[in-house]
This record gives structure tokens, C-alpha cells and sequence, in this order.
């Protein structure tokens, strides 16, 4: 059995409670004490920093398990995906910011719960690989 890296328990950790932070604190916080106008401007510089950050993690973790011959398919997936997945949001934003200022609520909401859903299966894959 391979035994999970330190280094990489540790940024999946960073991962998990950045998710768990904006998702549980910070976005409640901001769209129930902040005008929509405000709400606004911070979804929109918040959000793509997120991504990029989440997608560094990932790229930090591929390389300790690209370097840990040992490391396991779950770890080295976990890793990809916490690159890919949150880079595909990053790419969506502009899309999601042009279907809000439309007016194009459907389109939206499509963008929007692709991007939830990337990130919650970046979340658990974090959260559960070294489980696997």
C-alpha cells in the first residue's frame, strides 16, 4: 500500500478548507450583509483568484507526486483534477459574468452549476483520496 505524502495531505488540506471557507463563511456573509452592487464587485475578483489558487494547489501537489515515484493513482488523479477542474472555472468566468449582465438567468445558472459541481468533485477528491 503507498502511504500518502505529507506535503500533499497538507495542500489538499489548504484545498479543502479554502472550499470550506469561501463556501461555508465567506459567500453567506457577503449576499446577506453586502448591496448586490458590492456583493458584485467581490464575486468577481474573489472567484477567478480561487480558481487560480486552487489550481496552483493542484499543480504543487502533481509535482510532489510526480517526484514520489510510490505515490498512488488516487493521489496523482486527486492532483490533476485539482488543476483541471478549477482552470475549466477559471475559463467560465467571463461567460458567467456576460450571462449575468444579460440578463440570460438560464445561462447562468448552467455555468454556475457546472462550476459548483467541478468544485465540489475537487472538495471530496481532496477531502477522500487518501482514504482510497
Amino acid at each position: 500500500m503507498n502511504h500518502p505524502t505529507t506535503v500533499h495531505l497538507l495542500i489538499s488540506g489548504f484545498i479543502v478548507g479554502i472550499i470550506f471557507f469561501q463556501t461555508a463563511l465567506s459567500a453567506p456573509i457577503v449576499f446577506k450583509y453586502l448591496q448586490k452592487d458590492q456583493s458584485s464587485i467581490y464575486i468577481r475578483k474573489i472567484f477567478p483568484r480561487l480558481f487560480i489558487l486552487i489550481s496552483v494547489l493542484g499543480l504543487s501537489i502533481t509535482s510532489v507526486e510526480l517526484l514520489n515515484k510510490s505515490g498512488s493513482f488516487a493521489a496523482l488523479l486527486t492532483a490533476i483534477l485539482s488543476i483541471v477542474l478549477p482552470v475549466i472555472c477559471y475559463l467560465m468566468v467571463p461567460a458567467t459574468n456576460k450571462a449575468t449582465d444579460s440578463g440570460n438567468h438560464k445561462k447562468f445558472k448552467q455555468l454556475h452549476t457546472i462550476s459548483v459541481l467541478f468544485i465540489v468533485v475537487v472538495f471530496f477528491a481532496n477531502l477522500l483520496w487518501p482514504f482510497v
